[in-house]
């Protein structure tokens, strides 16, 4: 099959740009931390009743169809290019080119201040690549038309003694940094649950609770709960997660407990954890934490994540921000001993933090990571990251991408931890009516590599996204 030009996000960007569409600021791709890119859980394709980028009065707003119904939409499109993923030029898929849509309509129904309702679809293709499927599930590439979100939010009037919010339905779940919980735009489908949360207070300090099953996207049928053969897939996640910006001047303090279980494969997973995140001045400091028992597959399960980052804002022109961290999550360095010690990832952003080529997980791994990023004319960013990757127990345990998926398995007593560094350039424009995005990234191998028996020690990456919401 022909693979897709590169330059059709650009054509459809200029078209879009002819055409005069108002341009909504609060698409996916802009709403990110400032830190380190995060994205965060996005309203029903931001058509949550704001004021039209074009500058009519709330009045005459084209997206609201009906009295306290308004409409939304999203289009995003994204090439992707990426050479040696497999390291062996022999297998199929090491060389991918490929095509990617997703297109969302969303109604949000806001009846009162208290109650409001939201029903999104989403349509995800992939066009260009036959070493991908477009039909297994679950899938991340594609998903026929299919209900995205659908729930109900209802809360508290303001005169009430305690700030109260109930959100059910198919929902979309953002936690702290998304180390651990994510709504994970990045990949075609993104992810969604089902289930309730409950969230008490408002502001910073809340705590909120919550019940929920993964839902795996069946590309060509509803996205239902049928078993599949991924346990992550498979598995509830329930937690209690609490938040207040009170407690230190200048500092977001965060504790929770988190449970995915899944009875049929004897996992109980607890996670138990804290987030902090202090800004002095210039200076940004973020460390996390935390500590998992329970049970992995009927055994006892005991493991551990650690995350220590810090970033300085210059004077400079554009204002460099200049940032470091250290990112480790435990391995099982002895599996022999009935105790599984790989640390369990959860539902993550790993995109954002262990390279932007997902090939690593937090997962058996020590990360370190160097970065600049600054702002550019018209409103654009640059962003460059240097990551170094070594196996926590490189012998005994896997080398996990971005996905857990395994990249390689136990390599021997003798492998050297050493797996690679890559490197990142990310640069974002946002334009009159759509944000461009384009990035480069190259995985160098270490001596891991080289002692496994890797046929090849190098990988490109190169994507260029537009989205544009209306």
């Amino acid at each position: 099959m022909r693979r897709p030009s590169v330059l059709l996000p650009v054509v459809v960007a200029g078209w879009l740009i002819l055409m005069g569409l108002p341009f909504d600021g609060g698409s996916v791709l802009q709403a990110q931390a400032p830190a380190a890119g995060v994205e965060v859980a996005s309203s029903p394709t931001s058509a949550g009743g704001a004021a039209s980028a074009s500058g009519a009065d709330e009045g005459r707003d084209w997206r609201q169809v009906l009295p306290g119904v308004t409409l939304g939409a999203q289009l995003r499109l994204r090439t992707e290019r990426r050479r040696n993923f497999r390291f062996d030029d022999t297998q199929s898929g090491n060389d991918e080119g490929f095509l990617l849509s997703r297109f969302r309509l969303g109604l949000t129904w806001e009846p009162n201040d208290t109650v409001t309702g939201v029903v999104e679809l989403q349509d995800a293709r992939i066009f260009g690549e036959t070493a991908i499927s477009e039909t297994r599930a679950p899938n991340i590439f594609a998903d026929q038309l299919d209900f995205h979100q659908a729930y109900l939010d209802v809360r508290a009037p303001d005169a009430a003694p305690v700030p109260l919010a109930v959100r059910a339905g198919r929902i979309k779940l953002s936690y702290g940094a998304q180390r651990l919980i994510s709504p994970l735009e990045w990949v075609n489908t993104a992810r969604v649950f089902d289930g309730v949360e409950l969230t008490l207070g408002e502001g910073g300090r809340t705590v909120s609770a919550f019940a929920s099953r993964l839902v795996p996207v069946t590309p060509a049928g509803i996205n239902d709960h049928r078993p599949t053969p991924n346990r992550m897939f498979n598995s509830q996640l329930h937690g209690i997660y609490a938040a207040d910006d009170g407690l230190v001047p200048g500092a977001a303090m965060e504790a929770y407990w988190l449970l995915r279980r899944e009875a049929r494969m004897g996992d109980a997973v607890h996670t138990a954890g804290a987030r902090v995140d202090a800004v002095f001045g210039p200076w940004r400091i973020d460390g996390e934490a935390a500590r998992q028992t329970g049970r992995y597959g009927g055994s006892p399960h005991r493991a551990l994540m650690v995350h220590v980052g810090g970033s300085f804002t210059t004077a400079l022109p554009g204002r460099p921000r200049i940032g470091a961290a250290f990112n480790a999550g435990s391995g099982d360095d002895d599996p022999g001993d009935g105790v599984h010690g790989t640390f369990d990832n959860l539902y993550p952003l790993n995109h954002v933090y262990y390279g932007y080529m997902d090939l690593f997980a937090l997962q058996n791994l020590r990360n370190v990571e160097f970065s600049v990023e600054t702002a550019l004319p018209a409103r654009s960013s640059l962003r460059v990251a240097w990551q170094d990757f070594t196996l926590a127990a490189p012998g005994a345990d896997a080398w996990y991408n971005a996905a857990a998926g395994i990249v390689h398995r136990a390599a021997g007593p003798d492998v050297s931890s050493a797996v690679g560094s890559e490197i990142d350039i990310t640069l974002r424009v946002p334009l009159r009516q759509i944000s461009l995005e384009m990035g480069y990234g190259r995985f160098i191998g270490g001596a891991y590599l080289r002692d496994a028996d890797f046929k090849l020690r190098s990988a490109d990456f190169f994507y260029l996204q537009t989205v544009v919401g209306f």
